[in-house]
């Protein structure tokens, strides 16, 4: 579980730098869970993620965030700890 912590700046990366994979997912959740999954979690585990980020910002926060440029990031001020709660939750099921 703390191995989750740990990649946790990566993963907000990989929301924004991921190559995109194929699928009928969006290419915000695609991207994100291609990063993910690069850092080692598990694609459910991912997925569960995205998805619990998606519900609490909405899916049209979560598209401008994968839109960004890694250089100059403008993530809410809460995301380090709601990627941290959506983490805990989705490793807890």
């Amino acid at each position: 579980m703390m191995s989750l912590f740990y990649r946790l700046p990566l993963l907000g990366i990989a929301l924004l730098t991921a190559v995109a994979l194929t699928g009928c997912e969006s290419k915000s959740k695609r991207e994100f869970n291609a990063g993910c999954q690069s850092g080692g979690t598990d694609r459910s585990t991912c997925s569960c993620v995205y998805d619990q980020l998606e519900a609490h910002y909405s899916p049209t926060v979560m598209q401008k965030l994968s839109e960004q440029n890694v250089s100059h990031l403008d993530l809410p001020t809460d995301f380090g700890e709601q990627m941290v709660r959506a983490a805990q939750y989705c490793q807890s099921r």
